[in-house]
């Protein structure tokens, strides 16, 4: 196990191989905003196998990233959440509010409402394929319908064209690992994320 990981590991000679910036083309972008959790995110695709991530959210800092999409899952799994908890509660709140004709209880219904509005979200997430880390995290019909499908169309085609670079399973699970490496150092996925996806690849790896 100890001979694998190190063969798995990446160098710095791995980093050197990238595409220069220069080189690079744009073949889409897609920018998305949500305005309830006040954040904002920009995804531009390059030719050469590459996803430029730019995202910001309520009191955070800006956060920039490349990801290798050729470690990507071609198949993104659609998440929908909703806070049912804060919609029984306001439910309640507002039989209440009725029943005792109170203000208070209605402000407190109308904030349960925001809270669970909040909680609920439905996105289209793209995994890596075998580390299962959601690395490209997009909200469903944002902005509009036809924008994303033909932004996450163009995302599946690259995928597909970047996967063939890699044929064999034990090559995509080592090059999968370098590019998780990357993302950690980046700061597109913790370091605790970075540890978990490294077990499940290395489990993998024969």
């Amino acid at each position: 196990m100890y001979v694998e990981e190190i063969c798995l590991s990446a160098t710095e000679n791995d980093f050197s191989a990238d595409q220069p910036a220069e080189e690079q083309k744009q073949s889409a972008a897609l920018k998305q905003a949500n305005w309830m959790r006040c954040c904002r995110s920009e995804f531009t695709l390059f030719n050469n196998h590459r996803l430029a991530v730019k995202t910001q959210g309520f009191m955070q800092n800006e956060r920039n990233y490349t990801i290798d999409i050729g470690i990507l899952d071609p198949q993104p799994k659609r998440v929908v959440k909703i806070g049912w908890s804060y919609l029984l509660i306001f439910i309640a709140l507002c039989g209440a509010a009725w029943f005792f004709t109170s203000i208070i209880l209605g402000a407190c219904a109308g904030l349960s409402l925001i809270v669970a509005i909040y909680r609920s979200h439905d996105r289209l997430v793209f995994y890596s394929q075998y580390g299962r880390a959601p690395l490209v995290v997009l909200f469903n019909r944002s902005p509009d319908r036809m924008t994303l499908g033909s932004f996450t169309d163009a995302l599946v085609q690259h995928i597909n064209d970047a996967r063939t670079r890699c044929p064999g399973a034990n090559e995509s699970l080592r090059e999968e690992l370098k590019a998780h490496r990357r993302l950690m150092e980046e700061g597109g996925i913790s370091s605790k994320r970075y540890d978990i996806v490294k077990q499940r690849i290395l489990s993998q790896h024969s």
